[in-house]
């Protein structure tokens, strides 16, 4: 039997891994596998991509968000722990690698920020970005931290924490 990849690939679509497996080092064990499927031609091969993914059982995981975007942008499908995402747009599709270049060159490990670098590569929604942060415990553990480090080597480390306009927080 021959696997999605396979049959995406002889429909002539370019398949890669992109997510936060790609993305992070370490990557995390436990998430989904996702990949990125652009499909070249016109409707009719959008047509039959549809038809193959439900035929090898995956199934279209449809939110309204992405019922608004699926049809110019994209299309998420599912299988147990593999997840496709599915394209006919090459702007949305270089956009999407752009993305994953840069999340995967600074290593984003927090979710929270490859959410926000994506949402604003590929639709420029700076102001709907979460907002990541660090939590109560983490700040105080990276003060103690720097006190540790000021009383080995002698000099002052200071920790700051700024919010997304960059001002400093207390």
């Amino acid at each position: 039997m021959e696997s999605i990849f396979e049959l995406l690939a002889a429909e002539q679509c370019t398949v890669e891994p992109c997510g936060s497996r790609v993305t992070c080092r370490p990557a995390p064990a436990y998430t989904d596998r996702d990949y990125l499927v652009e499909i070249y031609g016109h409707e009719s091969a959008v047509s039959r991509i549809i038809d193959l993914l439900h035929s090898a059982g995956y199934r279209w995981e449809g939110s309204q968000h992405y019922q608004a975007v699926a049809a110019s942008d994209f299309m998420s499908w599912r299988r147990d722990d593999i997840n496709l995402i599915v394209t006919a747009n090459p702007d949305f599709a270089r956009r999407h690698r752009a993305a994953t270049h840069v999340c995967k060159r600074l290593n984003l490990m927090v979710k929270a920020d490859r959410i926000a670098l994506f949402q604003a590569v590929l639709y420029g929604n700076i102001e709907k970005a979460p907002q990541a942060g660090f939590s109560r415990e983490m700040q105080e553990a990276l003060h103690a931290d720097a006190e540790k480090l000021s009383a080995i080597t002698g000099y002052e480390h200071r920790v700051e924490f700024f919010d997304a306009d960059d001002e400093l927080l207390v």
